[in-house]
């Protein structure tokens, strides 16, 4: 039987990155049964991501709108596919078919004001309701994530399963001193740097971490802090960094995809400061490339990175400030082995070999729960 795939958020930070390490393998999996939904401008990179394998459906809905209500819902009833897995809640109220949904987090219930105002706080919130009501199979991706999910909605734990994601095969410990030294030119960038990559959401904690490298530049006047990214609807980032010193901050924007690896191995550290996560896969992909990670002190990367990463409690600027100080004077060996084999235990393969288990339990109709084993 055909399986659908809503890869129409391909191009967004997060869930891009979920859906472009999954459709391949989905795709070597399935095969002829893989049928993904995509945009228009998208078609090139899912037919490559695909190795054509998969038939690809064309919808411009944009997402979060009142297209995605409608026209969206047209097109899946035209194809009459018997599982979707839309990788995000957002998929159409009124949809009537059956359908696996990936739940990432519930910032929306946990962090209110990540959202514009209370129409998009009540509509997001109503769409992830929904989207765990109705769905034959939830997956989360993490142990920690998924046990906030059945906390706040008892009814789904049968129907639950965490299945981890991965940092795919460009993000290795192999150095390449061109390449890194080019993207550092073209970005202004001059090491020692600590890296973030990430969003500006509130909940990502990133004033904390200005705060916290402004004590460490003080006793380190040539270190830079690296802010990738860039979310109009937060100045205080970049009028918290203006108080640093000047050339102490670098704003690359968008990095692109073949940056970012480069990046990642030449920092001193990847510095996560966030207050929620539902994943952290930069914790996953800075262990990947044997560069110090940095970050908070959450259950859910404790999950990932207990025993290789530093630790630190996100309301204290001076923890994370110890920290960074640290990384700039230390060279554990042991610690970077340990992360570099802690990552090579998550893979893509592996994700998607757990997620087509589930699509078959699902079309089989089998009622027990999901993380029984066959």
């Amino acid at each position: 039987m055909k399986i659908g795939f809503d890869a129409r958020l391909i191009s967004s930070l997060g869930i891009g990155r979920y859906i472009s390490g999954l459709l391949p393998f989905l795709a070597e999996i399935l095969r002829d049964r893989l049928v993904v939904i995509g945009g228009r401008n998208d078609v090139a990179l899912l037919r490559a991501l695909t190795s054509g394998h998969a038939q690809l459906i064309v919808s411009n809905a944009r997402p979060y709108r009142l297209a995605e209500q409608s026209a969206l819902l047209v097109d899946l009833l035209k194809v009459r596919l018997p599982l979707i897995h839309f990788p995000h809640y957002n998929l159409p109220l009124a949809y009537p078919g059956r359908f696996v949904v990936t739940i990432h987090d519930l910032f929306s219930f946990q962090f209110p004001e990540i959202h514009s105002g209370p129409l998009p706080r009540g509509f997001n919130r109503t769409l992830i309701t929904n989207a765990v009501a109705r769905a034959a199979a939830i997956i989360a991706p993490s142990r920690a994530t998924a046990a906030e999910v059945a906390d706040r909605f008892p009814s789904t734990r049968p129907r639950l399963m965490a299945i981890a994601e991965a940092a795919d095969a460009r993000f290795s410990a192999a150095r390449n001193p061109a390449a890194e030294a080019t993207w550092q030119r073209y970005f202004g960038i001059r090491p020692p740097f600590f890296l973030y990559l990430g969003q500006w959401k509130t909940y990502k904690n990133v004033p904390l971490l200005i705060q916290a490298f402004a004590e460490v530049v003080r006793g380190r006047p040539d270190v830079q802090l690296v802010i990738a990214g860039h979310d109009a609807r937060h100045p205080e980032i970049p009028v918290a960094a203006a108080s640093l010193p000047a050339g102490a901050a670098v704003f690359p924007g968008h990095v692109p995809e073949d940056a970012i690896a480069e990046l990642y191995r030449s920092a001193a550290a990847v510095v996560i400061p966030s207050r929620a996560e539902g994943f952290g896969l930069p914790v996953l992909e800075g262990m990947a490339c044997g560069v110090p990670v940095i970050c908070s002190d959450l259950p859910v990367l404790r999950e990932i990175a207990d025993g290789v990463a530093t630790f630190c409690d996100p309301s204290s600027p001076t923890a994370f400030a110890a920290a960074m100080s640290a990384a700039l004077h230390s060279d554990d060996s042991d610690r970077i082995q340990r992360g570099l084999d802690r990552a090579a235990n998550y893979n893509w393969k592996t994700a998607a070999e757990q997620t087509v288990t589930i699509y078959e339990r699902v079309l089989a109709g089998r009622p027990r729960s999901l993380s029984e084993t066959d």
